[in-house]
């Protein structure tokens, strides 16, 4: 889910290839878990929460499905669904934390790929589920956002990541898709603000690598709260 780093697809345009393989995209996911109670097949975590748009509706571009939907192998999400968000719904991040920035002084805080399932479990576990390679992000650190109403995101099961795609030269690393747990993709989310609502980064935790639900120092967290 974090940091997936295949360069991103430029916009998709109304016709043509790209529109045909959003069809098929939508048409792959409507068969990954449909339900008799939720025939769109949304998970329980945005149920009553978001409604998919039509392919016809003005909103749908701006979510920048293309730069989610990946091959097998490279990561992202294997089929998308695009939502507009109705009710609050929070979500989740695992990052790097404060202590580690790129060569322009940002970190990975407010990075595309979040998950409406509190996170939980040790990070290997955690890793594996939402295909996240280690070169992508640590999962060291957790964030809880909310999505606000009206924001148009991304939504779908999570696809494999290679070997090559994770950069591992051993051929050791790699992952499955999973079909089970969905991820949610907001391009560009530090330009959404409005739409993705954040508080300040001295609220994250440093989580225990056995179980991330956990703070890693309870005490110090303890502290920090009086």
């Amino acid at each position: 889910m974090n940091d997936k780093k295949p360069n991103p697809l430029p916009a998709p345009r109304a016709h043509g290839p790209r529109a045909s393989l959003a069809l098929l995209a939508l048409a792959v996911l409507a068969g990954c878990a449909t339900t008799a109670r939720d025939p769109l097949g949304l998970p329980a975590s945005l149920q009553g929460r978001a409604e998919v748009l039509r392919l016809d509706d003005p909103d749908l571009e701006r979510a920048m499905a293309f730069n989610a939907l990946k091959k097998p192998g490279d990561g992202g999400v294997l089929g998308v669904a695009v939502v507009r968000i109705t009710q609050d719904v929070p979500v989740y991040r695992l990052w790097n934390g404060p202590g580690v920035r790129d060569a322009n002084g940002n970190t990975n805080r407010l990075g595309g790929w979040w998950s409406a399932d509190k996170p939980s479990g040790p990070v290997a576990q955690y890793r594996t589920d939402y295909e996240v390679c280690n070169t992508w992000n640590q999962l060291t650190w957790l964030a809880s956002c909310t999505l606000r109403p009206g924001a148009v995101v991304v939504v779908g099961p999570g696809q494999s990541v290679s070997a090559q795609t994770c950069g591992d030269t051993s051929g050791q690393e790699s992952y499955p898709a999973n079909r089970r747990l969905w991820q949610i993709y907001v391009d560009q989310p530090w330009k959404r603000a409005a739409e993705l609502s954040c508080p300040p980064e001295s609220a994250d935790v440093e989580v225990d690598p056995a179980d991330v639900s956990k703070p890693r120092n309870p005490a110090a967290m303890a502290r920090a709260v009086q």
